[in-house]
């Protein structure tokens, strides 16, 4: 199994409220890619250090193949283009096996 984790922190364009747009968005998209076997995502609660990212994203695939399934999928990119490029100062992302 590989486990896809990514953690972003906004830029000052981000609209208000956009991790509950982005969040809604991102579990639709998964129900459309049959390699996605588990997927979480949300904004970073503030419990923490205020260095923390803004918003993460784990994903469970069965393989490689699968994650560049997804990586490669075209709902995905329209989705990252649309909804992430536009307000994202920072992104960090690992792949690990699990």
């Amino acid at each position: 199994m590989l486990q896809h984790v990514v953690a972003l922190t906004w830029n000052d364009d981000v609209p208000p409220n956009h991790h509950e747009t982005v969040t809604k968005v991102l579990y639709e998209m998964v129900t459309h890619i049959p390699s996605v076997r588990d997927y979480k995502c949300g904004p970073d609660l503030g419990v923490s250090a205020p260095t923390n990212a803004d918003y993460l994203i784990v994903a469970t695939f069965d393989d490689v193949e699968g994650w560049r399934a997804y990586d490669e999928n075209a709902l995905h990119n329209e989705v990252r283009a649309k909804f992430f490029k536009p307000y994202i100062a920072t992104r960090a992302a690992i792949q690990i096996e699990i």
